[in-house]
């Protein structure tokens, strides 16, 4: 009797949270299914940021910086992203009142490969994802449904559990032979069942950028103070030249396989190199380098592995939320697990008319049978 009242109190639980966050959720996670793919999107709807470097010279910095300027005239180049000899140099430049400027440049020819294609749908999926392209009521209202998955996902693994618990069968093989509402139900119960440890893993990372509490209850458990907000590019000094901390940059590091070079130099005044090779763990473990930007002088140097491990786990939040930690196979099944989380959304959405038109129907014929009966008297 009670486990039967306490089924039912989640059933409603589950049910009231699905009507108020299941929507804004599949929402969240399909925009951020398509962030997962941003890469090989991009790659594909500009095909001219692939270069080739056989039998030709890498041009320096400052002849790219030239050749951006050349073609976005009015704009300032704020920040050069190298993703190694094999593909286009990402120039960033910006122009007052404008929104920042993302073009390709052929680091070879020097020669600008035009805007990335996609960029400013990617824009409007990102700020979708992040607050419904709503601001911060929007970034409350996902926070409090990302909140809520937890809710989902607590009550849905209660109400699914099988007789067998022990059969790893029982939980995740699907009755392809379902029908109607039961069909509905595979979908819902034993899909979610695979991607639970996603979602998890979402919900607990996403999190962080929702809610400020939570972000500082992250940060204080691993040891980590609050960053400091950089000033604005637009108020920070341009480097004259950019060769001289490229070519010590290279020396220092000639097995770096991307980077990531200010064009403005920070509050003491020298010019950051973020880096990285192929033995980072993964895509936000960045090293660095500061240099002196007119001798091109190390003045220091920071190591990712040689970061406090509580600073080392802050900045895998990111990969751990969007499964780059994992790699290639992680990307997958966290962009695979958000573009289907509309699907429980949707499939509760649907159950729940089913559930109201058989109980529609139930009712009719209960009314109708005491006719019947009275009838055949």
């Amino acid at each position: 009797m009670r486990s039967s009242l306490l089924k039912r109190v989640l059933f409603r639980l589950h049910w009231i949270a699905g009507i108020s966050a299941g929507l804004v959720l599949g929402v969240v996670g399909f925009t951020g299914g398509l962030l997962g793919l941003v890469q090989p999107v991009l790659a594909w709807l500009t095909p001219g940021v692939q270069v080739s470097a056989e039998g030709r010279e890498l041009q320096s910095p400052d002849r790219w910086v030239a050749a951006a300027r050349a073609a976005m005239p009015g704009h300032t180049v704020r920040a050069i992203t190298w993703e190694g000899p094999d593909h286009a140099v990402g120039m960033r430049l910006a122009r007052a009142g404008a929104r920042p400027t993302e073009v390709a440049l052929d680091p070879y020819s020097g020669a600008v490969l035009g805007a990335e294609r996609g960029h400013a749908f990617f824009a409007t999926a990102e700020q979708i994802h992040r607050n419904l392209a709503a601001g911060p009521v929007g970034k409350q209202i996902v926070g409090a449904s990302t909140a809520l998955m937890f809710v989902f996902l607590s009550t849905g693994i209660y109400l699914r559990w099988p007789r067998r618990a022990r059969s790893p069968s029982a939980w995740l093989r699907m009755n392809t032979a379902a029908k109607g509402r039961g069909f509905w139900w595979q979908l819902h119960a034993v899909v979610g069942t695979w991607l639970l440890i996603p979602y998890l893993l979402a919900a607990a990372t996403g999190l962080w950028w929702s809610y400020d509490f939570y972000r500082n209850a992250v940060n204080g458990l691993a040891g980590v103070p609050a960053p400091q907000r950089r000033a604005p590019a637009s108020d920070a000094p341009q480097v004259a030249s950019l060769d001289p901390a490229w070519s010590a940059f290279l020396r220092e590091v000639p097995d770096a396989t991307r980077a990531n070079i200010a064009a403005t130099t920070s509050a003491d005044g020298a010019l950051e190199i973020r880096y990285q090779t192929a033995a980072s763990p993964h895509d936000r473990a960045w090293d660095s380098l500061k240099l002196d930007p007119a001798a091109g002088v190390v003045r220091s140097r920071e190591a990712y592995a040689d970061l406090p491990r509580g600073r080392r786990f802050v900045s895998s939040l990111f990969p751990l939320h969007s499964g780059s930690w994992f790699g290639v196979p992680g990307r997958v099944i966290a962009a695979g697990a958000a573009l289907l989380m509309p699907l429980f959304a949707l499939s509760g959405l649907w159950m729940w008319v089913l559930r109201r038109r058989n109980e529609a129907l139930r009712r009719e014929a209960a009314i109708a049978q005491p006719s019947l009966d009275a009838g055949t008297a």
